[in-house]
């Protein structure tokens, strides 16, 4: 009965998920941040040479070499859109399957209820191209390599032959994966660690084995990232240097308080703050599900780490996978937690994102909790009511829009009357230009700027553009988008007079206003 619950739970969560994808791709690309992952790729190809394209704060090169490779095809927009969902669902399959092979059909379908349960700051970070969303997927293909060649070691096959066919394509994916890199602490680590922890734990030639092909395979990825890092950068497509410093002392409470908020807002349990009533009590049940499983967790590791100086050697393919299984998400879950509380990442804006390793390492080790049948049927009842939960929420609050961007009405606007007037390309916000760009379908092309002091009074963004877009242009009109919206931060209100005067203006939607001006404003820009 409980398994048919978890069953219908699970298949409940991607019906409303797919049900939803419409509207939840428009929602998600109303973001900024969300929408330069698209703009930019698309409009890659018509920058002139030597233009420098800058990512943001991070190397999302795995989306971008999706998108530069099928730039060309005719339903590219469709695809690239529907990538990240696709690559997302994914991610939760290979993970399930690891769970599944190594613990048991139980943690499998524990883990897969879990992992579709997705909340609406989940869906915002793995649904999307440039937000670590492929990290799942990724911390998935690490585990199944290890499980892979675990098993044929523990076998009498050709080893150093399967060995080579896993080691090669590892390399391969998690070198164009490690150009992330929150991976390298959020997987590599682990990757590279628990064969050597389960090394320590029974001191065999199985693990020795094992431990020497993950270091090596680590390494060569490692090495391999930093390859292809030098090759884009060559290439002139660069992210923004992400400093990350250890917080203060008197900080790290603060960042242990974020940690815990940040971690349940991504389980869609954030209770803190909210009032003690209504549908906050439903919020507060998943987020106390999701407490329990994590104080259940701890507990699970630290009686596993007590009881190395008495371990045995594992009897059999299935137990050693678990070990290996409990080891490598057991490090990934610490690692990650540990990099957040420890670093400034956890004050950085949409820190939740950093913590989706986590999150799959949680939904990964709850098939390992269960010793007797009353617990299981406890943990099969809290997975399937974590999974009701978060399925009301969604179908109670529908799709909420994931920024401040105009949408596709206000953006068609945007395009008839610069359209109407002669231009074609334009300056707004931040916050307003690649949803603009992408919503209008490239037909206008709006560039980001940014206020700022001095004569000029705007001034180029700097973060996710390429260059070329603030080279003026001779005998071109162009127009500016201003927003004088409350809360919408980053905004240009306002024409500044060095722009001279404009041909037309209009307005557009709701504190949204169009001007037209007889030249390349861009030649007016502060640098």
């Amino acid at each position: 009965m409980l398994v048919a619950l978890l069953v219908l739970v699970g298949v409940a969560n991607v019906v409303v998920l797919l049900a939803q994808s419409p509207a939840l791709v428009r929602s998600l690309y109303l973001n900024a941040d969300n929408a330069s992952g698209l703009v930019l790729p698309a409009l890659a190809g018509h920058a002139p040479a030597g233009s420098v394209i800058d990512l943001g704060n991070h190397a999302w090169y795995e989306a971008w070499w999706l998108m530069r490779a099928t730039a060309g095809f005719g339903g590219y927009r469709w695809l690239w859109e529907a990538a990240p969902i696709v690559l997302g669902l994914l991610g939760i399959a290979v993970v399930t399957a690891c769970a599944w092979r190594a613990v048991g059909w139980l943690a499998g379908l524990l883990c897969a209820v879990v992992l579709l349960a997705t909340s609406e700051a989940l869906r915002g970070v793995l649904y999307v191209p440039e937000s670590h969303g492929l990290i799942i997927l990724n911390t998935g293909v690490l585990c199944g390599a290890l499980l892979i060649v675990h098993h044929v070691l523990r076998g009498d096959g050709r080893t150093r032959l399967a060995m080579t066919l896993v080691g090669v394509p590892l390399v391969l994916v998690a070198g164009a994966g490690l150009t992330d890199q929150l991976l390298v602490i959020g997987a590599l680590g682990p990757f590279v660690l628990a064969p050597a922890l389960c090394w320590l734990r029974f001191r065999s030639p199985v693990w020795r084995t094992l431990s020497l092909f993950a270091l090596a395979t680590g390494v060569l990825s490692a090495l391999l990232a930093i390859l292809l890092k030098h090759v884009m950068e060559h290439r002139h497509v660069i992210h923004a240097p992400f400093p990350v410093k250890f917080v203060s002392a008197q900080a790290m409470f603060d960042a242990v308080q974020n940690l815990a908020g940040e971690f349940l807002s991504l389980a869609g349990g954030d209770f803190f703050g909210a009032p003690a009533s209504g549908v906050n009590l439903l919020t507060f049940i998943a987020g106390a599900l999701v407490l329990l499983a994590l104080a259940a967790i701890a507990r699970l590791l630290w009686r596993w780490i007590g009881a190395t100086q008495t371990a045995v050697e594992p009897s059999s393919t299935r137990a050693g996978s678990r070990e290996l299984f409990i080891a490598y998400w057991g490090l990934v879950l610490v690692f990650v937690f540990a990099a957040f509380a420890l670093t400034s990442v956890s004050q950085s804006p949409s820190d939740s994102r950093y913590l989706i390793g986590a999150w799959a390492a949680v939904a990964a080790l709850l098939g390992v909790l269960p010793s007797t049948p009353l617990t299981r049927t406890i943990l099969m009842s809290a997975v399937a009511l974590f999974g009701a939960l978060n399925l009301r929420a969604e179908l109670a609050h529908g799709v909420a829009p994931s920024g401040v961007g105009p949408h596709q009405r206000v953006a068609d606007a945007v395009e008839r009357f610069a359209s109407a007037n002669g231009a074609s390309v334009g300056y707004s916000g931040y916050w307003d230009a690649a949803p603009v760009t992408w919503e209008a379908r490239l037909r206008v092309k709006v560039y980001p700027v940014a206020a700022c002091a001095g004569p000029a009074r705007v001034c180029a963004f700097d973060g996710a553009q390429i260059s070329s877009w603030y080279a003026p242009r001779a005998n071109t009109r162009t127009f500016l988008l201003t927003d004088t919206r409350p809360g919408v931060p980053l905004e240009v209100t306002a024409p500044p007079a060095a722009f001279g005067q404009p041909l037309a203006h209009a307005l557009v939607g709701q504190g949204l206003t169009v001007f037209i001006y007889n030249h390349d404003i861009a030649a007016d820009l502060g640098r």
